[in-house]
């Protein structure tokens, strides 16, 4: 039998042995088994504990299939399949499941009626190059959140960039913005984190409430902060992120502000910050997921996939810092438990589905 990590309910996760996967495969298909997943500390840890439900029932109901980083090996493909070979590994946005179908291409015009073997993930693959260990892969789309919140924070080549918050993201936001050419500053709130932001291209760091106006103006300069990036949904990183902007600084938030701790205990739209220093508030979240032709839309989530990936495999990019903790997939409560009890040395966890 096949398994899956299900939460059926919050604080119900279970492996659930799911059916097998003995279909034929259609043209275009690849069947995949998964080597490695990510969690997702942040979004998946809400999802188990249950935390304000009913505000996310837009996207979250259950039983629900966890997970969204998975690094698996191609076991068969499709006789029209072009790009992928038997033996080569995947990342996809598949969930934490040991087997999966996915497929290169869609299959069918636009003319032609839709076909129920062709996923939705068709779209939302990237082969992983060969020097490019499966745990590091496994993170490729949350690095990709850090590269759209530049996008989306309208970053221009050699700004000042800050980053709030070093869990996986707010460090993955740190390497994104560091490739990018940007000068960056990393504010966390444990020196473990703030080691590894160094490693990951971090300029300047320092301690969250611990002189954050005095130190973004030694890291600004006269320039001051372009870009920051809110990579934390306590309101305190988003009220640093108020307090360190000049006039014009665009705030690109990467979280979900105030999710579990209650009403703000600050206005954010006060007028003297946000009118009168023209603040801009920007939510990083839409990801092109078709392949428009390059020429119309050059960024989608596969090319931005296949660019980290490249990334890492030139050496640009060293997840091995955030790499953290690796448990068997039949431990997934341990890894529940680890990020619950907030150690700052868990960063990032993998599941590893040898033994599924």
């Amino acid at each position: 039998m096949a398994k899956q990590i299900i939460v059926h309910a919050p604080g119900d996760v279970r492996i659930d042995e799911i059916p097998p996967i003995t279909r034929p495969l259609g043209d275009y298909e690849l069947l995949v088994r998964t080597e490695v997943s990510a969690l997702s500390p942040g979004t998946e840890t809400r999802i188990y504990t249950g935390v304000e439900a009913a505000r996310f029932a837009y996207r979250v109901s259950y039983p629900f299939d966890l997970g969204y980083n998975n690094v698996g090996r191609v076991v068969k493909v499709g006789s029209k399949v072009e790009g992928y070979r038997p033996g080569q590994r995947i990342f996809s946005r598949m969930p934490h499941v040991s087997e999966y179908i996915v497929a290169e291409r869609c299959g069918q015009t636009p003319s032609e009626p839709g076909n129920s073997n062709i996923p939705s993930s068709y779209d939302v693959i990237a082969p992983v190059p060969e020097n490019v260990p499966s745990e590091q892969a496994a993170f490729t789309h949350l690095l990709v959140l850090g590269f759209n919140a530049l996008q989306r924070g309208q970053y221009r080549f050699g700004e000042n960039v800050v980053v709030i918050g070093l869990g996986v993201v707010g460090l993955g936001a740190v390497s994104m913005a560091r490739a990018a050419g940007a000068r960056v500053a990393a504010v966390g709130n444990a020196d473990l984190r703030l080691e590894v932001a160094r490693k990951m291209g971090a300029d300047e760091v320092w301690l969250a409430g611990n002189g954050d106006q005095r130190n973004a103006k030694s890291f600004g300069g006269e320039e001051g902060v372009d870009l920051i990036v809110v990579c934390s949904d306590s309101w305190s990183a988003l009220k640093t992120a108020i307090d360190i902007s000049r006039r014009n600084t665009r705030v690109a938030v990467l979280a979900f502000p105030g999710v579990g701790q209650g009403p703000s205990p600050y206005d954010p739209f006060e007028p003297a910050d946000f009118y009168n220093r023209s603040l801009s508030y920007i939510a990083v979240s839409w990801m092109p997921t078709d392949d428009y032709p390059p020429e119309y839309q050059r960024f989608t989530v596969k090319r931005i996939y296949r660019h980290i990936l490249d990334l890492m495999s030139r050496g640009r990019i060293d997840l091995s810092p955030v790499v953290t903790h690796r448990f068997p997939v039949g431990r997934v409560r341990d890894a529940f438990d680890l990020v619950q009890s907030r150690d700052k040395s868990a960063i990032g966890i993998v599941f590893d589905w040898a033994q599924a």
